[in-house]
């Protein structure tokens, strides 16, 4: 019996990182002001956005902006304020100023504000099938999610992890419990057991235990064990060529239309074409392949942008439990409805999402653990 620790991007924030989107972008915008700073032309710009300064009688560069009004009181050397609130002030002054963003990056910028995060790989597809419904090239949009890929990366590698948490560890060797199995896989599970075991006892400890990070941090370094197997399934920071950004949801109805499109350029960021440039898909597939498992979600949404992954696993003959670490918000709710919710998009037989996934009394919220 073994189990498969399906490791999100929760499993860094829970370690004290600022992984999020969110966090991301906040650091673009930091990145994008201090280089204003040096600015000696009224406009400055990347493929995501432009940011002009149209009253230029008043202010020539961006660098007088800064040093010649009365925003240098605010400076003092280092920005007193959320690079996004200046971003604010700059947007809304549209008689001196014009700040214009690609329809891609607009849409990030509005997802963070109306929602408080968002989800870059899923906006991208979102973008992908419009294009190609309107048969219009996907080139820029893909330059732009590249662009967005290698300053994820610098601004991941400016996170450090202090130290493990004892507790998660303890959960990932922890038993698997007899009650936490699903229905129709018990005959399954018994069937691998030896003869001498099988009624002997109501829980067994996991023989192997394969980490499948959907990370790209070192976070898993804390983790090991003789028995644990670390998979960095979309690759890591210290090989960014590795890395896999993209989508993954071959379900979506609309994905067939662009895979007979004809377009190589439509398929450059399909996560399971991507797959096959290293060993790590079918390490997992030789690992649910070998026996009975069980599968723990630490951290990771599942959302649509990798449903394709999700429901090979999910699906698969030998998973017989799937069991979900939820998150307690800090008005008291959590986020358990939520995270099944999302789990279930990944099933295409609704019955067997009802028996393999452990019912919430059973399950553990990640929010209770001590650093």
């Amino acid at each position: 019996m073994n189990r498969l620790i399906i490791i999100g991007n929760g499993f860094d924030l829970a370690h004290d990182l600022k992984t999020s989107y969110a966090d991301f972008i906040n650091w673009y915008w930091d990145q994008r002001l201090n280089a204003l700073l040096t600015e000696s032309t009224p406009v400055t710009k990347d493929c995501l956005c432009e940011l002009r300064i149209k009253n230029t009688k008043e202010c020539s560069s961006w660098f007088n902006f800064f040093f010649s009004t009365s925003y240098r009181d605010k400076l003092k050397g280092e920005w007193k304020y959320p690079p996004t609130e200046i971003i604010k002030g700059i947007k809304e002054n549209t008689e001196d100023f014009s700040v214009v963003c690609s329809f891609f990056f607009d849409a990030i910028l509005k997802s963070i504000e109306t929602k408080g995060w968002v989800d870059i790989e899923e906006e991208y597809y979102k973008h992908l099938k419009k294009l190609q419904q309107l048969n219009v090239s996907c080139k820029s949009l893909n330059e732009q999610l590249h662009f967005l890929q290698e300053r994820l990366v610098k601004y991941l590698k400016t996170q450090t992890v202090r130290e493990r948490i004892d507790d998660y560890y303890d959960d990932i060797c922890y038993e698997i419990s007899e009650e936490d199995i699903s229905n129709e896989g018990k005959s399954r599970f018994l069937a691998y057991l030896t003869p001498g075991l099988r009624g002997a006892q109501k829980d067994w400890n996991p023989e192997h235990i394969m980490m499948l990070s959907f990370n790209y941090t070192p976070t898993l370094d804390f983790y090991k064990g003789s028995n644990i197997e670390h998979n960095f399934i979309h690759g890591t920071l210290e090989k960014p060529e590795s890395i896999i950004f993209g989508f993954g949801d071959e379900l979506d109805k609309d994905y067939k239309s662009i895979q007979e499109a004809n377009d190589n350029e439509l398929l450059t960021n399909v996560k399971s074409v991507r797959y096959l440039e290293a060993p790590n898909y079918r390490n997992m597939l030789r690992f649910i392949e070998s026996a009975p498992f069980q599968v723990f979600i630490m951290g990771h949404s599942c959302g649509l942008s990798d449903r394709t992954l999700l429901n090979t696993i999910f699906e698969h003959k030998n998973c017989i439990s799937i069991k979900p670490f939820y998150y307690q918000k800090e008005d008291g709710t959590d986020n358990y409805l939520e995270l099944v919710q999302n789990i279930s998009r990944n099933f295409t037989d609704m019955k067997l999402f009802r028996d393999r996934v452990v019912n919430k009394e059973q399950c553990e919220c990640m929010c209770q653990k001590n650093n």
